[in-house]
């Protein structure tokens, strides 16, 4: 049977849904867990039959497509959000999603604070931290997508790790991510989907440290970092992980993650150490973040991020933070180094609560931003662990753990004045609890 629609959800699996009924797969093994389980007996709040399409959006949502029409569904609760549901009227695709298309064929999340969208034979780029599709798009998947159907999809399912599965009648199509390429189509009944570990598409804040190791060993599996073979060496693969144990902080040798150099402002330094891996895994998905578009990324700058200033049970001294301060790369072939200081800190007040101006600093202010949703999504936003409540905070809202040059204190003294040339953001408690 066709898949309707895929869904990677946050506790490990993915599930494919047709007619009124889904399969489970299980992330780490691959396979199918079971099938023919039915839709609205376990996805409370949710239409009997499959949707369109649906993605996780992050931060405990996910979004289900139908017609013109989408449902919010909450992941901690298991269940369609209530103000969604009657007598409350379904809201619409259009105007609510800055561009996207009615009866979409499929979406998924690629793990970089953009959402891709199929219709028919073109695709939309959306971007999550300004809520609209990007610029110049939809665009053909002809020439874009190699290897997949140039008249359209089904669906698509991504786990966040190299491969995608793109779905089309009665076969489907395994695209690998990191190569930008893709396999021959292959019929539906042999489906089985690549290990993955359990945590690719949980928030970084949200992974338990076994999943953080299993995750950073894949990473490392597949090129995207390397640890120092002298202090912190790793032995893998990632589902036979002997060393590093999941509770060691560990030693980024070089400092390089996703061909991203990370460089600490008080200098160049051949290694990033005593890194929670959490961190390690946020990360990661900071530089896939700030480098999905124009423009081009070659070094994000910080503070710190193994090591501060305060007590031992601090979340910098826990390697569980960073101190983001800016970026330097290119923009339609022009070099820029834009930072936090310079280019936010130090500008003038103008009485709004965000004094990043797309009009006269274009690149800051998505850059910026970008880096903003980023922590909220990624790190601890509002709360610490199950306490993150959504709504996400935005600039201009009171309080919240990620800290940047217009954060409006609501604590004593004030947290704002030392914040004027970095971001900050943490996984975890500023202090940890001591024995």
């Amino acid at each position: 049977m066709p898949v309707r629609c895929a869904l990677a959800y946050p506790n490990g699996k993915a599930y494919l849904f047709a007619n009124t009924h889904y399969s489970r797969h299980n992330f780490r093994s691959g396979l199918s867990e079971d099938a023919n389980l039915d839709i609205a007996a376990n996805w409370p709040g949710l239409p009997s039959n499959a949707p369109d399409a649906a993605v996780l959006w992050g931060a405990g949502k996910i979004y289900f497509f139908y017609g013109d029409e989408y449902l919010r569904f909450d992941v901690p609760s298991g269940k369609v959000d209530p103000e969604y549901l009657p007598p409350n009227p379904r809201p619409k695709i259009v105007p609510n999603w800055g561009g996207l298309p009615i009866n979409l064929d499929a979406i998924m999340n690629w793990g970089n604070g953009k959402l891709y969208a199929f219709k028919g034979p073109s695709y939309f780029r959306y971007d999550i931290t300004m809520e609209r599709v990007d610029a110049g798009y939809p665009r053909p998947i002809a020439g874009n997508w190699p290897g997949i159907w140039s008249d359209g999809i089904d669906d698509v399912l991504y786990q966040g790790g190299r491969f995608a599965y793109f779905f089309k009648e009665e076969r489907y199509v395994r695209y690998d991510v990191y190569a930008d390429t893709a396999d021959s189509d292959k019929p539906l009944s042999a489906l089985t989907l690549d290990p993955v570990p359990s945590g690719m598409v949980t928030a970084a804040r949200d992974l338990t440290l076994a999943q953080a190791n299993e995750a950073m060993g894949y990473l490392i599996d597949h090129g995207k970092l390397a640890l120092s073979a002298t202090q912190t060496p790793y032995s893998g693969p990632w589902t036979a992980i002997t060393s590093p144990s999941p509770s060691t902080h560990v030693v980024i040798r070089p400092p390089i993650i996703d061909g991203i150099t990370y460089q600490d402002d008080a200098g160049p330094a051949p290694v990033i150490d005593n890194v929670d891996q959490r961190m390690v895994v946020a990360l990661y998905r900071f530089a896939r973040w700030v480098n999905a578009s124009e423009p081009t990324i070659d070094m994000i700058k910080h503070l710190g991020i193994g090591h501060g200033i305060g007590p031992a049970n601090d979340c910098h001294n826990q390697g569980r933070a960073l101190d983001f301060s800016g970026l330097v790369g290119t923009s339609l072939g022009t070099p820029f180094n834009k930072r936090i200081l310079t280019n936010w800190g130090n500008l003038p007040s103008t009485g709004s609560a965000l004094r990043l101006n797309p009009a006269t600093d274009p690149l800051a202010h998505q850059l910026f931003l970008t880096a903003f949703r980023f922590g909220t999504f990624e790190c601890e936003c509002n709360g610490i662990g199950a306490a993150n409540k959504w709504p996400v905070k935005n600039v201009g809202d009171p309080g919240g753990f990620v800290i940047h040059p217009d954060y409006v204190d609501v604590d004593v003294p004030p947290l704002r004045p030392s914040h004027q040339n970095h971001i900050h953001m943490q996984l975890g408690p500023t202090r940890a609890p001591t024995a």
